[in-house]
């Protein structure tokens, strides 16, 4: 049982101790072993210290991780990761903490590896405490002639400072110091993320900065990139000493941080008397790491809301990190329809981002637009410049979109969209240029087979029945789309009608066996394109109107469409395909194609480049669970999980609400 003694970080407590598994105990004391628990060191800790002692119980210490959220977390992100100390607490140099007592173990092979393949991961997606998004740098104010030194604040009363042994004045006695080892460098300052953001108080004042070799930073850029541009770095306790020391940088400590006097760090102004002897081994960087990161922290997964290692938070805060680098400080949502908003603010829910919903008055020349499909189109064609398009991706939902199902999949596409052939997109930018690493090959190839494996498309609709392969030598499925839809107006070139494309197949393939599969949306009449039972018949062998297209994918050889995705989900199976429209899978080499597009000339598209960049580069991925974790976007293999399990434990996904709504909407829209 746990008891918690802090009322302001009583709810992130609550939500991180249930996903660990650990009751909350906050009512009357029953006659039952329980802990007490507080933050840092806090009045909240004290008094749980203190009542801890009187009857005999044990007191914890918690405190955030080292890796946290996307926001502050005074901006009530929520932590992905804390600390929970039996002993005392890591920044607690007065006494021993579990985590000191941790780096006195010897050091394990298999640990530091761990640490070091982390380690890379944090540098090269520069991920950091706090990882909302940050302003870019420009090199141009750093001479390459000059040395650069770096100076860290923190923020007024700090506990970290106290219990480095260091107190305000500590940090003037610093900067001085670093301006005599460093007459000739530039003295950059730079101030905490809180101090930034106007919710704490800095330590300097104007008139420290009076040397003319001082520059401020008062923009809020990423550490990592930061440290990426300096020489050495000075730093009381503050944890980005730690990460200067990853970045490979010379750190001088002026309080006792818990990486401090290990041999890592220049002590010689560090009142290391405070430690009483302790830490007179010399220990490595990857052990500081992996004791801290790997062993001290806990993470928690808020997809599974279980707990994990660091490398799963490290895999879900990649694609976040990404993703808001790309956007724009605000959008105007325009012409979303109401079912719509709700999940298209889940997707964005980035700190510091502002999005304001405008349905039917046009948005300003000037703005970053967001719109989905036609109206984008309408926009560009009125010559807006700043127009993203928003459509659903490619592992969407268990149901169809025109029945109001929420897709946990979208494309935010700043350059065209997928499916216009007529103009350049993201995701023809990215198979252009993309070349992958083992890593994502690997991570391609394992996409691939959890979607064979476990049967999942799109909408994952329709009957999962056996169906017999017919007694022919050459089965051919002709998969029908919306003809309306924007895929077959700017994609498909001569052919465009669902009735054309069976009559071509027919004409040129008259002696094979050819299966008709209707557009779902089609064939329940909410869309365009269907086609005479007469005329089906006519040129098609065998109609399958219920039947999954997996299940018809299971009997046929070859596949041929105009645009489908369905062609898509047939080369991931290991299917012919004959595309006789520009999709975006086909002209790189993997389809039989009736056109080509000379902008895509990257020949060497493998499969495993076009699953990776269709299904994880291009994409983005949310769940409703995941919003108040402060993770936007999570993993496709989070989404095929969901996907499955929904498909597992099947539900009334076709609600008698949603179909009234739909009735009424369909109504007003004529």
């Amino acid at each position: 049982m746990y008891y918690l003694f802090e009322k302001t970080h009583q709810f992130s407590l609550r939500n991180f101790l249930y996903r660990n598994k650990l009751h909350v105990w906050e009512t009357t004391f029953q006659p039952y072993t329980f802990l007490l628990t507080g933050w840092g060191r806090k009045k909240s800790f004290f008094k749980a210290q203190t009542f801890a002692e009187k009857k005999g119980l044990k007191a914890l210490c918690l405190e955030d991780g080292f890796i946290r959220s996307l926001g502050l977390g005074k901006d009530g992100y929520a932590p992905l990761s804390l600390v929970v100390d039996e002993t005392g607490i890591y920044f607690d140099a007065l006494q021993t903490s579990d985590l000191e007592q941790l780096i006195f173990q010897p050091e394990s092979e298999e640990l530091n590896l761990r640490a070091e393949h982390a380690i890379q991961t944090i540098l090269r997606h520069k991920i950091t405490k706090y990882n909302q998004k940050f302003q870019s740098i420009d090199p141009a104010q750093f001479n390459p002639n000059t040395q650069h030194i770096l100076v860290i604040d923190q923020t007024y009363g700090d506990q970290s400072i106290k219990y480095a042994g260091a107190t305000p004045e500590t940090f003037k006695t610093m900067l001085v110091q670093a301006c005599l080892d460093h007459p000739e460098a530039t003295i950059w300052v730079k101030t905490h993320p809180d101090v930034l953001a106007g919710k704490a108080q800095s330590h300097f004042q104007p008139q420290d900065f009076a040397s003319a070799n001082i520059q401020v930073l008062t923009e809020a850029y990423n550490p990592i990139e930061l440290l990426g541009h300096m020489d050495e770095v000075y730093v009381v306790s503050s944890q980005l000493g730690f990460e200067a020391l990853l970045c490979g940088k010379k750190v001088h400590c002026f309080g006792v941080p818990w990486y401090a006097g290990w041999g890592l760090t220049d002590d010689q102004h560090a009142p290391l008397h405070i430690l009483h002897g302790r830490r007179s081994q010399a220990k490595s960087l990857m052990h500081l790491f992996a004791c801290a990161y790997l062993q001290y922290a806990r993470y928690v997964n808020p997809v599974t809301a279980q707990r994990c290692e660091l490398e799963e938070i490290l895999e879900l805060l990649i694609p976040n990190i990404q993703f808001q680098q790309r956007l724009a400080p605000s959008y105007t949502a325009y012409g979303f329809s109401p079912w719509k908003k709700n999940f298209i603010a889940a997707y964005l829910a980035f700190p510091k981002l502002k999005l304001n919903f405008q349905r039917y008055f046009k948005p300003q020349k000037n703005a970053h637009v967001l719109a989905w499909g036609k109206k984008a189109k309408q926009l560009k064609d009125l010559n807006y410049e700043q127009v993203t398009t928003v459509e659903d991706g490619f592992i969407r939902s268990v149901g169809l979109g025109a029945k109001l199902i929420r897709p946990c999949s979208l494309v935010f596409d700043d350059i065209g969209i997928y499916y216009d052939a007529t103009q350049p997109s993201r995701i023809e930018q990215l198979l252009n240029q993309i070349e992958l690493n083992p890593s994502q090959i690997k991570r391609a190839q394992h996409l691939q087979r959890l979607l064979i494996d476990l049967n999942i498309s799109k909408y994952n609709v329709g009957e999962s029945r056996q169906l017999k392969r017919p007694q022919h030598s050459r089965i051919l499925l002709v998969v029908g789309q919306v003809e309306d839809d924007m895929s077959i107006q700017l994609g498909g070139i001569g052919i465009k009608t669902n009735l054309d494309l069976l009559k071509k197949v027919r004409e040129d393939h008259p002696d094979s066996y050819i299966i008709y599969k209707p557009h779902p949306d089609v064939q329940t009449g909410l869309r365009v394109g269907k086609i005479s039972d007469q005329d089906m018949l006519t040129y098609a062998n065998q109609i399958e109107l219920n039947t999954s297209i997996l299940e018809c994918f299971e009997i046929c050889d070859e596949v041929h469409t105009i645009t489908s995705l369905s062609g898509f989900e047939a080369l991931i199976r290991g299917l012919k395909v004959y595309c006789y429209g520009l999709s975006f899978y086909a002209g790189w080499g993997l389809t039989q194609d009736l056109y080509s597009s000379q902008r895509r000339n990257n020949k060497n598209v493998s499969l495993e480049t076009l699953l990776y960049v269709t299904l994880v580069e291009y994409p983005t991925y949310n769940l409703p669970n995941t919003r108040a974790s402060g993770i936007p976007l999570v993993r496709p293999e989070d989404v095929i999980a969901y996907i499955k399990s929904q498909l597992d434990q099947p539900v009334a996904h076709d609600h008698k609400y949603k179909r009234v709504l739909l009735y009424l909407y369909n109504k007003l829209k004529k």
